[in-house]
């Protein structure tokens, strides 16, 4: 019974030192990235990054490249990845028994774990080396890679959770069975699909590491997806060590904009909906 006792106060322990680490963490971005926000205000929506060095005058103070960057590339990875992921997730969740399906499922399974670095080289020999250059359109690339997997995952729970009765009641009418799945029970499993959507686009928008390889860099607002474009989150990389305090606020900023403007929201839309899906 002490035994027992101690092991829940041990796992108390584990979980209150996490949730003080985390809440440090946004804490520290809070206070340091909202009052440069609030300091230069909209102009870091709308000019460009300044340079490394100014010697004339006060520069142009922005993030739009990295903003612009950051949706595009997330952009291009999403439309890439829901229809497979949810394509995967469907046949994991109708097919599991199968060869096939046990196949999807180990490799979405596999593919969370993986670090995401991989996927940026994996992205860089196959595409960014032939094309000569980086751009938005490998970065959107790698990203799918991550994205994939949550999409896939999340679509399985939502059809698992369906009760066979409604579809073999579906079935019994006629129907087919693509109609089943795609139309019959559609309004029980679509918050379970956005919510996986939404998960894997925040876990996107946050990765570094794979457009590293393949997005590069630019202090420029382009919107053309084969050219280098900068994200918030390189930006935080290569700014956060930077000994340039114009810079370092930048990052700060970035980081802000990137946690509490984009993935916090995404997560917390997510949940509610996990929440609301009751079958």
């Amino acid at each position: 019974m002490r035994r027992g006792v101690l092991w829940i106060g041990i796992i108390y322990a584990i979980s209150l030192s996490a949730l003080a680490a985390l809440l440090w963490v946004l804490g520290s971005i809070l206070v340091n990235g909202l009052p440069v926000v609030l300091k230069y205000g909209a102009e870091l929506f709308l000019n460009d990054i300044p340079p490394p060095l100014f010697f004339f005058g006060e520069p142009q103070v922005g993030l739009a490249p990295a903003i612009v960057g950051t949706l595009m590339v997330t952009g291009i990875a999403f439309l890439i990845a829901f229809p497979l992921g949810f394509v995967s997730g469907v046949v994991i969740a109708e097919f599991g028994h199968t060869r096939w399906g046990r196949f999807l499922e180990d490799l979405a399974s596999t593919l969370v774990e993986v670090p995401t670095i991989t996927a940026g080289v994996a992205v860089y020999w196959t595409l960014v080396v032939p094309m000569k250059g980086f751009s938005a359109l490998a970065g959107g690339l790698a990203l799918s890679l991550v994205m994939i997997p949550y999409v896939a995952l999340y679509t399985a729970e939502s059809y698992r959770k369906v009760p066979k009765v409604i579809k073999e009641g579906g079935l019994a009418l006629g129907l087919k069975y693509t109609t089943v799945l795609f139309k019959v029970i559609r309004g029980l499993v679509l918050p379970g699909v956005v919510s996986g959507a939404l998960m894997a686009v925040a876990k996107g928008a946050g990765e570094a590491a794979p457009l590293l390889f393949t997005a590069g860099w630019s202090d420029r607002l382009s919107l053309d997806p084969f050219s280098p474009t900068a994200t918030l989150s390189v930006l935080i990389y290569k700014f956060g060590f930077s000994s340039q305090d114009l810079w370092l606020e930048l990052s700060w900023a970035a980081s802000f904009i990137l946690v509490f403007m984009i993935i916090l929201p995404l997560i917390v839309i997510s949940r509610l909906l996990v929440k609301r899906h009751v079958v």
